[in-house]
């Protein structure tokens, strides 16, 4: 079996191991911080544990509900890489922080988040 050949079942279902990660990552971190504010960001602190949450479940559910171009998996990406594009401003700008040195995770989810906003389930 060639594994570098698009048609094989490998390459077709791969997606689905960056979806469960991003899902797991991001419910676990989320599901805490439902109804909570978060770094004393005041309103703003409180949407951050229900677009991590719901981004998480979006993108793991997203290819399950087919409506208008991938849009669901588009919505919990784009969720998510609003909160990271936050944790990316808060740690590099960070005087304890060794600003963009230790950026590899965050600058990781938000790659891989913005992939699931521009492919949807097209993968």
């Amino acid at each position: 079996m060639n594994f570098l050949n698009s048609d094989n079942i490998v390459s077709k279902n791969i997606h689905w191991l960056l979806r469960i990660v991003l899902a797991i990552t991001f419910v676990n971190h989320g599901y805490p911080k439902l109804g909570k504010e978060v770094a004393s960001l005041g309103m703003v602190g409180y949407l951050v544990g229900p677009f991590e949450f719901l981004g998480g479940l979006f993108v793991l559910v997203g290819p399950f509900i087919k409506y208008k171009d991938s849009i669901v998996t588009r919505l919990g990406g784009f969720m998510i890489v609003v909160i990271m594009l936050g944790a990316i401003y808060m740690h590099a700008f960070s005087w304890k922080d060794k600003g963009f040195l230790e950026l590899e995770w965050q600058m990781l989810l938000f790659a891989t988040s913005l992939m699931f906003v521009f492919k949807g389930d097209e993968m």
